[in-house]
């Protein structure tokens, strides 16, 4: 006999974290509540106990990618804490096609994220970092990370390199696994380097 309150009947077949992984399966670019109940085998109908909307559906997946992340370990520089701040939104957007999109089509970020940003913040202040200028670096190096990849994952790098065929410095640009990221990176960094020693 099932203890008092609790109801009798079959386990749930679905629940958030299964809702999300499936989500994650179907990929942003299909991603619908259908095509996710589909991808579990339920009827539509069951996934609204678990999520409001399409917009919920992928907070949710992002979410379970973010909580997935091997985020920057504190007692480091702040600039290699950046550095791993950025390639773990380059991991990320790398897990799954679309998942760099996906987090960029967020109205807010996914609650793992936000978690994280106080804990990195807190160490980049420690750094010497004000308030507001640790809170711009992070989000500045995480946009930088998404927004590369994003445009890579959709890049036709045959036709780019013929369009820069005569210019050996950008096809190397184009051919190099994160394109011009470690480039764009290693500037914002040095603008806040100098930005800290004002």
């Amino acid at each position: 006999m099932p203890p008092p309150g609790r109801r009798r009947g079959r386990p749930a077949v679905v629940d958030r974290d299964r809702i999300a992984v499936a989500a994650l399966e179907v990929g942003p670019g299909s991603l619908t509540l259908t095509a996710v109940a589909a991808h579990l085998g339920v009827h539509h109908s069951t996934l609204y106990g678990h999520v409001r909307d399409r917009d919920d559906l992928l907070a949710a997946a992002a979410d379970r990618l973010a909580r997935e992340a091997d985020w920057p370990r504190a007692g480091i520089g702040w600039r290699e804490l950046l550095t791993a701040w950025g390639d773990t939104f380059w991991e990320l957007a790398g897990r799954r096609p679309g998942a760099a999109e996906l987090i960029r089509s967020l109205p807010a970020p996914p609650a793992a994220v936000v978690a994280e940003v106080g804990r990195v913040r807190a160490d980049l202040e420690r750094h010497g970092f004000a308030p507001a200028d640790a809170l711009v670096a992070l989000d500045m190096v995480a946009d930088l990370a998404l927004d590369t990849a994003a445009a890579l994952e959709g890049l036709d790098r045959a036709a780019q390199d013929r369009a820069w065929r005569d210019d050996p410095g950008m096809r190397g640009l184009i051919a190099a696994p994160r394109g011009a990221y470690p480039v764009k990176l290693a500037i914002v960094l040095d603008g806040l380097a100098a930005r800290l020693s004002r």
